[in-house]
């Protein structure tokens, strides 16, 4: 009687863990596309990998101007990182290198008045993710990311997609984050262990864009 007792608890027991594993999965939840049980899932937040040091060079085309942008991140301290930014004009050939650092917030501090254009065309492209994603995120699809503040508008910001991406420089797993306004979808990828966003696509509320970024260069 007393190892029944034992016997039937044990199974329900066992059934409501094997219930729980696969709830995510058949009830739609955020994972369920990747076969992840969110609280399992990796989290990406901005400046994930950075302490490995890595370079990587970005195709920014903002309003008129289209330059590549490498951003190389180097020595690490608890409140700043130093990088060296390396800017070539497509249109003017220019050619700038200029060493600042940037804070928690990858703010750019130390900025030369020669490269100032470039680094706020920057501010408001490749690193305009820190204005909105502030907190530690969840990789999984579905997973809300916070919310967006366009004027009157208060979209939410969403992961809707995971999928290989194919870069000049190779192949990424990459998870694809967006939001609505009207008929306007605005979209960022991201990449997991890699501190930015690797590719963008912004739009105006009329419709015509604003800018674009891709990765073009990746080296850790």
């Amino acid at each position: 009687m007393v190892k029944k007792i034992l016997f039937i608890p044990l199974g329900v027991m066992l059934g409501a863990a094997a219930l729980g594993l696969a709830f995510p999965l058949l009830t739609g939840l955020p994972g369920s596309e990747q076969n992840v049980i969110p609280r399992f899932a990796n989290k990406w937040h901005l400046g994930d990998g950075s302490e490995n040091n890595p370079t990587l060079q970005y195709l920014v085309k903002y309003h008129d101007m289209e330059f590549l942008a490498e951003i190389r991140f180097l020595d690490k301290t608890l409140h700043t990182q130093d990088i060296v930014v390396v800017i070539d004009d497509k249109k003017t050939g220019q050619h700038i290198e200029d060493k600042m650092q940037i804070g928690d917030a990858f703010v750019f501090t130390d900025i030369s008045d020669e490269i100032k254009p470039y680094v706020h065309a920057l501010d408001a492209t490749v690193f305009s993710v820190r204005d909105t994603i502030v907190e530690e995120r969840y990789l999984v699809v579905g997973a809300e990311w916070g919310t967006v503040f366009v004027g009157k508008f208060t979209p939410k910001l969403k992961l809707i997609g995971y999928q290989d991406m194919e870069f000049e420089f190779g192949t990424l797993k990459t998870f694809t984050i967006s939001y609505g306004i009207n008929d306007i979808e605005n979209k960022f990828w991201i990449a997991d262990n890699v501190p930015l966003p690797v590719k963008a696509e912004y739009y105006s509320l009329d419709g015509t864009i604003d800018y674009t970024y891709e990765l073009v260069k990746l080296e850790s």
